[in-house]
């Protein structure tokens, strides 16, 4: 179990995570961190923030900056992580699991704003264990629901729509271009997928609404997952 650093007076040294996700996702780079400072101003912390796209895949394993500031937490430069929300921790329930496991183990929290939890606590981790089985069961009702309805329409003989043909790579690379930095429009990251020769996954020319289905797609969703 975590353990209070042994100078329990002086502030801890926090290092707050910023995970960007689609578009459609809930809280904006520019909420997360205004969160993580309000409490770290609430709380006395030091805080450094880490932002990183999740254009690299959504698993633990594949972000390199949540890599270098896991190993930072383990050599000690931090006393423990910060996020807004638990999900842009981890959504996926081995991942979230093993990371508390090391946080344990290595002697550092994790502190999930959304939660109102420190794992510092037997009953902080205790939440955020209960917090990760209800979102794995989440997904796998979401999951069942969607398959018994893909199940109905195809028994009807309804459209299940065109397989999607354009790489999940040049996906993630629009995603990028919408969401790194400031972001281009719509109309930009057409010209620029144009003049880059990237064709649409019908050979076609890429327009603002092409691009906008590609961003709103479940192909690109379930590529960010991981």
């Amino acid at each position: 179990m975590t353990t209070t650093p042994a100078h329990a007076d002086l502030p801890l040294n926090i290092v707050g995570y910023v995970r960007v996700s689609t578009d459609k996702q809930d809280i904006s780079p520019e909420v997360q961190r205004g969160e993580l400072e309000r409490e770290a101003k609430r709380m006395g912390y030091n805080l450094v923030i880490i932002e990183e796209l999740a254009a690299s895949a959504a698993t633990i394993s594949k972000r390199p900056k949540m890599q270098a500031m896991l190993a930072e937490l383990k050599a000690k430069k931090y006393h423990g992580l910060m996020v807004s929300k638990l999900d842009r921790l981890s959504r996926n329930m081995e991942d979230g699991t093993r990371v508390l496991a090391d946080s344990q183990r290595q002697g550092w929290r994790i502190i999930c704003l959304d939660l109102g939890v420190d794992t510092a606590t037997i009953m902080g981790a205790g939440m955020y264990n209960m917090a990760l089985n209800f979102a794995e069961i989440e997904r796998k009702f979401i999951g069942a629901r969607t398959s018994a309805a893909m199940q109905e329409k195809a028994a009807k003989g309804e459209h299940m729509g065109r397989t999607a043909v354009l790489p999940v790579e040049t996906m993630l690379y629009i995603h990028q271009l919408k969401n790194e930095g400031k972001g281009l429009s719509l109309r930009k990251i057409a010209d620029q997928l144009t003049t880059e020769g990237i064709q649409t996954a019908t050979g076609k020319t890429w327009h603002a609404s092409t691009v906008k289905a590609v961003l709103d797609s479940v192909t690109l969703a379930n590529a960010l997952e991981g």
